[in-house]
């Protein structure tokens, strides 16, 4: 039958075991649909998200938060619609921009405990009385109280934060993100954003945009470099870090000791009666830490020589993760790709979910004024939409991981590279027909535990200034589990996404079995994760600091900027970023051949059923050599009978 899509004929489906047949050479292309009913509840959870946007979009109004409004339903800014039982509804705001809050308390609420207006300016200067009121309004100032109050009534009119006016006092107050703040609390953020360091900071990456983005540009150059380099360099660096630790740990137990050494001949030298308790306590201190040194020294070393073929491993990966992208290097723009998705994704999450923020009806209190209520269904949407946001991107960074991974295992198990016909969109191919559903659940793990931690984050939040200690202290202790949790979950499945990209495993088997393999190959997981990342990392730091020395040879003699460090340290975050952004591609290869390597040493023996691992990987196999031999006198005894 036909399934997820394309009209070839595929075996039925079923979640059973893959049966792989003896002559496995890569990914394979008979295959059946996968986790269907998780791919249906993901399409049925889009169509979700896609009624709670029309729903958003009919009764939200981004207005309200962005410009902000007053107590009459009026947007500060706009023009305005009526609103039934409101007089002092639907008045033309354009003039007013401003939101000015009767009660400084309520400000931070944004409930209808207090008044708030739109006026024309805020008040800069602080109003001691009525008269204060009045002179603001005679001399066309602002208006601080409500709009059906005429000027001359100014001091005979009510006070308070319900009241017709505001309670004088008045603090002065500043304009901040169309509201009126006062200006002695603002805060450190609202300050920021008024002071001249802030000012002149935003003016410098005006006038350098062009510079940043060359240095952008820039360091997609040097991230590719890089990637090439690696092939070349990553013995070298790893070597070197090794032998430079195994030097420098040595070196300081050697230190400390010689320390030890000099402190305890000058205390025998001193006599009896003039040495010091510090003196002697010193020593004792020095003994305890150059024997605490050199017992870490040794268990180092140790662990080293255990690790040792685990890390050359680690270098001869990196060498064939070099070989497999430079063999597709269009690998390196699928993170481009997947960035564009991510981006337009989140964009438009973003505008959405500012509909669902100001969803609500209007409705008239009491007093005449207008508070927006919300029925049951819309509290929820607000959740609902985070849970998507989470999803839909942990989603489309599996497809990317699922990707690479089956064109990396295409190219490994490939006879002859030098013919490979489009792995990367063969590997797309067989994602969207065959393994959405799996890559749905697998996302949809990670998206639960990060929702849950975003749920505990906010009840923490609530609980702030609360006397709670016990609670408060068990919400961290839940945070970190669940923080360790996501990322063994997200290791596990980027393993998993590689065994569905080679057998077309369901989701749950892959993982059992990339648990399985990850498990009996402890020692190499550890080598590849410790010194790998730290290579990688070492790789993204390189990139930065290159773009970081550019930048101040570009912009350290431009007179016309206040301080040249700010676009540059934004020029070095985004070249951070960019080069990770590439350095993923390779760390996704290295963990894919690291697992195609297992299975192959698993399915092969070399002799009867041939490696499709490089000689170099062979080296790392028990029964290699012995392979190697036999594969060697094969050959002489062919060769000698052709003579």
């Amino acid at each position: 039958m036909s399934c997820c899509g394309g009209q070839n004929r595929v075996r039925p489906f079923n979640d059973g075991p893959v049966q792989v047949e003896d002559d496995f050479n890569g990914p394979l292309s008979e295959r059946s649909c996968r986790d269907i009913p998780c791919l249906i509840i993901f399409l049925a959870f889009l169509g979700g998200m896609g009624y709670v946007t029309y729903l958003a979009l009919r009764d939200g109004n981004p207005d309200r938060l962005i410009y902000g409004d007053d107590s009459y339903g009026n947007i500060c800014g706009k023009k305005n619609n009526p609103i039934e039982n409101v007089s002092l509804s639907g008045r033309d705001m354009t003039d007013k921009p401003y939101v000015f809050f009767f009660d400084d308390v309520a400000m931070s609420k944004l409930k209808p405990t207090s008044k708030r207006l739109c006026v024309s300016r805020c008040n800069n200067e602080t109003v001691f009385t009525r008269g204060g009121l009045r002179d603001l309004a005679v001399n066309n100032i602002t208006r601080l109280c409500t709009y059906d109050v005429d000027v001359d009534d100014y001091v005979h009119a009510t006070q308070g934060g319900m009241g017709e006016c505001p309670q004088t006092p008045i603090a002065a107050r500043k304009p901040i993100l169309f509201r009126c703040v006062r200006a002695d609390v603002i805060g450190v953020a609202s300050s920021l954003l008024q002071n001249d360091i802030f000012q002149s900071a935003l003016a410098d990456i005006e006038k350098s945009w062009r510079e940043i983005v060359y240095l952008c540009l820039i360091a997609f150059g040097l991230s590719i470099t890089v990637v090439i380099a690696l092939r070349f360099l990553a013995a070298y660096i790893i070597w070197s870090m090794v032998f430079g630790f195994i030097l420098g740990s040595m070196g300081g137990s050697g230190f400390l000791w010689y320390m030890w050494y000099i402190a305890r001949a000058a205390l025998r030298e001193t006599p009896a009666e003039l040495q010091l308790a510090q003196d002697k306590s010193n020593l004792k201190t020095t003994l305890i830490y150059a024997s605490v040194a050199t017992t870490v020294t040794a268990i180092l070393l140790l662990i080293l020589l255990v690790m040792f073929k685990r890390i050359a491993l680690v270098v001869t990966l990196f060498k064939e993760a070099g070989k497999a992208i430079g063999a597709m290097p269009f690998l390196l723009t699928q993170p481009l790709w997947t960035s564009l998705f991510l981006l337009s994704f989140c964009a438009a999450w973003v505008y959405i979910y500012l509909y669902i923020a100001t969803a609500g009806h209007p409705k008239a209190t009491p007093d005449g004024l207008v508070e927006y209520v919300k029925d049951s269904f819309s509290k929820y949407m607000g959740w609902y939409y985070i849970f998507g946001l989470l999803w839909v991107t942990q989603f489309i960074l599996a497809c990317q991981e699922c990707t690479i991974a089956g064109a990396i295992a295409e190219w490994f198990f490939a006879r002859d590279k030098s013919l490979l016909s489009t792995p990367i969109l063969k590997s797309i191919y067989r994602i969207i027909r065959y393994h959405l559903g799996s890559l749905a659940f697998g996302s949809l793990l990670i998206a639960i535990i990060m929702f849950i931690r975003i749920v505990l984050g906010y009840i923490q939040s609530k609980l702030k200034g609360a006397k709670s200690a016990p609670a408060q202290y068990c919400l961290k202790c839940m945070q970190c589990i669940l923080w360790l949790f996501e990322k063994v979950l997200r290791y596990i499945n980027r393993n998993a996404y590689i065994e569905i990209a080679i057998y077309g495993y369901n989701f749950c088997k892959a993982a059992q079995k990339a648990f399985s393999v990850l498990v009996s190959n402890a020692l190499r997981v550890a080598a590849i994760n410790s010194v790998g990342d730290f290579l990688l990392l070492l790789g993204k730091f390189a990139v930065t600091a290159c773009v970081v020395v550019i930048g101040l040879q570009l912009l350290q003699d431009r007179e016309d900027l206040n301080c040249y460090a700010i676009p540059i340290a934004l020029a070095g975050v985004c070249a951070f970023f960019i080069s990770h952004v590439f350095l993923l591609v390779y760390e996704m290869a290295i963990d894919t051949l690291f697992l195609c390597f297992c299975e192959d040493s698993e399915r092969n023996d070399g002799v009867q059923k041939p490696y499709y691992m490089s000689k170099q990987l062979m080296t790392f196999v028990e029964n290699a050599k012995k392979a190697q031999a036999i594969s060697k006198d094969a050959k002489d005894v062919a060769k000698e009978a052709r003579v």
